[in-house]
């Protein structure tokens, strides 16, 4: 019997993203197996770049290959994630299994591809608040088979699809090799810089608008105030400018200028050092230029010095209004560091198996793009759940501290998550190549005899059957949402090529588009005449 092939979709696995990384050390480990025959499609990669020759499995870059190719790939901001050229991945490769780890947008296009009947699709969603959009719940419940980053999400999708979402639990990330405590955190204190005797409070969160900088350092100036404490510092690996708050006003609002740190690193000679806020350009304490400035996405520290950063810091507080995970909770834990977490979302799940500090909430409000319920933290409580760590005494801090590690030790490890999804494919029984990408193409004339006075759920009800020709779509979301354009007369553009896809509000603001019986029957033929166009390929293609 052949290997079964698995493709992987998500951003490049040389890169150093929170998504890159999970796939590379899943991969990995899988690879070593010797099991399957692996493939990745990599979001931001090239196919000409020289680290997709490292990569010791089948590699297809998502990004152009030239000029020729540049307007069609930009023509959709879902090409970026692989809209463009995922059937023709497909074609090439043959997957059996197709996985994705990312956001629903990022993968919905491989739902509605014309090649979905012929691989198994395993996806692993970012769950990161409460209700579900219906849209996002639709496609889950449409997967073979759904993990989930945390324990939090995995019970989220249980419960609001009521069991029809096919969960199998959660196979959560891991940190780095390199996070791992300091021998003398005394010594490690003073060799970056700081006075034996202070201490930290520290977060690594990008500047953007759901990570609550405002509240963070409400919370943090509230505690100095109430504590009187001098010896406590808050540090912040974030970035400015960027998507989200504007820190020099918040330092300036707060008194907080010579109470926070930040990390610098320079565009010349990227030398990495802590420092007090001294605006978004500063010189550099390696080379003396005035080319420093707040770490970025584009722009970050190695794993080994975040580590020595997370190393510095005697309480973590990760202050959001959601998670799909929140991995420097983790990276923390690995450094021996306690957690404080906003208890929402996946942080609920994660801060109690780290046996860290859960901060209830104030309440909850309703977002207004996607229906989702975020948290208002408590400022006051957070101040109060500072002051009461700080009160603790050294030895009862550090047992907290060893506590997070043998819980990270215990419940974030690559091996163990790597091996969830071994476990999984090895239970899939792949259907035989003439049953899937070699069967014969499903090709279909779409109906022109038009039925006359129907309602709008008959007219749905036969456009899916006789113009589409996916009576499969029958009694799902697809079909309601059909029903209720038809009755309205408009419906949403979506962000990809086709009617299928109403989720435009993360790119654009939603437009509404006129929606007759006569622009349905339209749109149901193009959607048809582009599942023929691709079976007729595959056809050619495949013999």
């Amino acid at each position: 019997m052949r290997k079964k092939r698995i493709l992987f979709c998500g951003e490049a696995t040389y890169l150093n993203t929170g998504y890159a990384t999970y796939l590379r050390e899943v991969m990995k480990r899988l690879h070593a197996t010797e099991k399957y025959d692996l493939a990745e499609f990599a979001s931001y990669g090239e196919q000409k770049d020289p680290r997709s020759k490292t990569i010791p499995w089948k590699f297809y870059g998502n990004l152009p290959d030239d000029e020729s190719q540049q307007e069609r790939y930009d023509s959709l901001a879902t090409n970026q994630f692989g809209e463009w050229k995922f059937e023709s991945v497909l074609l090439d490769f043959q997957p059996d299994i197709v996985c994705d780890i990312r956001d629903f947008w990022m993968f919905e296009h491989q739902e509605r591809s014309p090649y979905r009947p012929y691989f198994h699709w395993v996806v692993m969603p970012t769950v990161d608040a409460a209700p579900q959009n219906e849209q996002w719940l639709s496609t889950f419940e449409s997967a073979d088979a759904v993990f989930s980053y945390s324990d939090w999400g995995h019970e989220v999708l249980k419960k609001e699809s009521n069991g029809s979402i096919k969960c199998l639990g959660s196979a959560p990330p891991s940190a780095d090799a390199a996070y791992v405590p300091v021998e003398d955190k005394v010594k490690h204190k003073e060799d970056m810089g700081f006075d034996q005797n202070i201490k930290f409070v520290g977060t690594v969160m990008r500047n953007q608008r759901r990570k609550l900088f405002p509240d963070l350092f409400e919370s943090f100036r509230k505690f100095l105030d109430v504590s009187g404490r001098q010896d406590v510092w808050l540090y912040c690996h974030t970035s400015f400018p960027d998507l989200g708050w504007d820190i020099p006003k918040l330092l300036l609002k707060h008194g907080l200028s010579s109470k926070v740190v930040f990390t610098y690193i320079c565009n010349n000679c990227n030398h990495t050092f802590p420092s007090f806020f001294s605006d978004a350009r500063r010189k550099c304490q390696g080379c003396g230029t005035f080319a420093a400035g707040l770490a970025s996405v584009q722009k970050g520290a190695s794993y080994e010095y975040l580590a020595s950063i997370m190393n510095l810091f005697d309480l973590y507080i990760q202050y959001a209004n959601s998670e799909g995970f929140g991995l420097p909770q983790v990276e923390a834990a690995g450094c021996g560091v306690p957690v404080m977490s906003i208890d929402y979302s996946a942080m609920s799940s994660v801060v109690r198996k780290l046996g860290g500090i859960p901060l209830t909430p104030k309440t909850l409000y309703s977002e207004l793009e996607t229906g989702c319920d975020r948290a208002v933290p408590d400022n006051d409580y957070t101040a109060k759940k500072m002051e009461e760590f700080f009160n603790l005494s050294n030895e009862d801090q550090k047992s907290l501290g060893k506590n997070s590690r043998l819980n990270f030790e215990k419940y974030y490890q690559w091996e163990k998550t790597a091996k969830k999804w071994e476990d999984y494919f090895d239970s899939v029984e792949i259907k035989p190549d003439e049953e899937t990408w070699k069967s014969p193409a499903r090709i279909h004339q779409p109906s022109t005899d038009v039925p006359a006075n129907l309602s709008a759920a008959q007219y749905a009800r036969w456009l899916i059957a006789q113009v589409l020709g996916e009576p499969e779509k029958l009694n799902t979301f697809f079909e309601s949402r059909l029903i209720r354009d038809l009755n309205y007369g408009m419906f949403v553009m979506g962000t990809g090529e086709s009617y299928l896809n109403e989720d435009s509000y993360k790119f654009i603001r939603p437009q509404f588009e006129k929606f007759e019986k006569e622009d349905a029957y339209k749109m149901m033929v193009n959607l048809c005449n582009r599942r023929n166009q691709w079976e007729s390929i595959r056809k050619e293609n495949i013999k």
